[in-house]
């Protein structure tokens, strides 16, 4: 059994994606995750990250146990696997102003930020900045690792959602 993680930054439509998922894949085949269910503390990093990782990873082989192969919606990244590892990355991607455009409309209200708003123990700026910096830098060590690269642009999450499906039912 696979485990698969949809991955990319915040505002490329993980979250989104998720009931898109639940409603079109069988549940008796696939399970479907957010890798964020169990909350995202301030000052999130890597070692969270790894340990959430872990975690997933362990639901997975819990899943397989039942014939079931699972889908985990959250920002993971190639490197944050073993290499012997059976899960494959598929990462949604978004041009830095769409990233902008989506966490700003998240972030705001009537298009104003709360200057005292923190997301992930950031100030929301500087947490929309970092994401849209990172966008090209995750893009370009996703595809050199040879994950599938969908982009989520211009397109709707039902359409996402059937690309990504179509990816794990062609494994």
């Amino acid at each position: 059994m696979k485990t698969y993680f949809v991955s990319g930054v915040n505002g490329v439509g993980k979250s989104t994606l998720i009931p898109h998922l639940r409603e079109m894949l069988p549940a008796d085949k696939y399970i479907v995750h957010d890798f964020d269910a169990r909350g995202v503390p301030d000052g999130a990093d890597h070692n969270w990250r790894k340990s959430e990782i872990q975690y997933w990873l362990e639901e997975s082989a819990r899943a397989a146990e039942e014939s079931r192969e699972t889908i985990i919606c959250g920002f993971a990244k190639p490197e944050d696997f073993d290499t012997d590892s059976d899960v494959e990355i598929i990462v949604l991607d978004a041009d830095e102003e769409t990233v902008r455009q989506r966490l700003t409309n998240r972030y705001t209200k009537d298009g104003v930020f709360d200057e005292n708003q923190k997301v992930t123990g950031k100030p929301v700026n500087e947490f929309i900045a970092g994401n849209v910096w990172y966008a090209k830098k995750m893009r370009e060590e996703c595809s050199a690792a040879g994950c599938q690269v969908i982009d989520t642009s211009f397109i709707s999450p039902e359409e996402v959602a059937k690309k990504v499906v179509e990816l794990i039912q062609a494994k």
